[in-house]
């Protein structure tokens, strides 16, 4: 019985003990996470810049890798992100961007995943002193008014598209795409191609058209705008716009206008469960040394 038993036992030891050797050993490593991909902005811009800190910082603090694809703004983010053909998973957009995009295409809202905010935009519209135009009723009630706005594909042009879209007497605005610096300087002229421009970007950013019009503040104002009559939210609920106060070099006086958030979109159905937590972790914990408010 006992010499049973000892052949039983070493049986049971050669059959089994390669697989316990395997077991024993080191163990298996996983598959490396593919980088998560990010449509940024113009090569330089202010989108782009804060992609390569969310890079650098999501490589150290979460070990999660992003590639950067630059872009021409926000419409070409949100289409790249929302084609389940690109392999753009996170994106950079203006809100009324995102919301004017949502709009135009139903049933987009569901792959959608609010991460953060990156800042502000602000709505900068200058007119000439001669124009009579000082206020957001002014500029909308004018009659024949030309509006002069970089390019239709640039985030002035999608913020100036939604905005029609939620007043439509703003449809009546021609306007004209092209050189606004070179505009900025016939304001007030007879032979001026315009009678406003506009610009969208950051509260403390300089732009040369606010430069100009703040060097030539007796040829040029700017145009008080308020969120009033823009009653329509995100899809989430939150504002669109908010009127600010912007202050200005001395001595000039503070420009009130209107200022859209900058968000960062993950597309959910784009994204694995590994890369979305650590994200999360990502937003949560290291949001401040990518985008600090201060």
């Amino acid at each position: 019985m006992h010499r049973l038993l000892h052949l039983t036992s070493l049986i049971c030891l050669f059959t089994f003990g390669p697989a316990i050797a395997v077991f024993a050993g080191e163990p298996a490593t996983e598959e490396p996470q593919p980088p998560v991909v990010l449509s940024s902005g113009a090569e330089g811009g202010g989108y782009w810049n804060a992609a390569n800190r969310m890079q650098s910082v999501a490589a150290a603090r979460a070990d999660l890798a992003v590639d950067i694809l630059p872009s021409s703004g926000s419409l070409e983010n949100l289409e790249k992100l929302l084609d389940e053909n690109s392999p753009v998973n996170l994106a950079f957009a203006q809100a009324d961007a995102a919301q004017y995009y949502l709009d135009q295409h139903r049933g987009q809202i569901e792959k959608l995943d609010l991460l953060e905010s990156i800042g502000q935009e602000c709505v900068f519209i200058m007119a000439g002193v001669d124009s009579g135009i000082r206020n957001e009723k002014d500029f909308h009630d004018a009659s024949d008014l030309r509006l002069g706005i970089a390019s239709p594909s640039s985030g002035v042009a999608v913020t100036f598209n939604y905005m029609v879209s939620e007043i439509p007497a703003m449809a009546d605005i021609d306007v004209s795409y092209g050189d606004t610096m070179a505009a900025m300087e016939q304001l007030n002229s007879p032979d001026a191609p315009v009678d406003a421009v506009m610009v969208v970007h950051r509260p403390r950013s300089h732009s040369q058209e606010v430069d100009y019009a703040l060097a030539h503040s007796d040829r040029v104002r700017f145009v008080e705008l308020n969120d009033e009559l823009f009653l329509q939210g995100m899809w989430n609920g939150d504002r669109i716009y908010r009127t600010m106060k912007l202050a200005m070099p001395e001595p000039h006086a503070p420009v009130q206008t209107l200022c859209v958030r900058g968000l960062l979109l993950a597309n959910k159905q784009k994204l694995s469960i590994e890369q979305r937590n650590k994200l999360g972790d990502l937003m949560l914990y290291h949001w401040m040394e990518i985008y600090p408010t201060q």
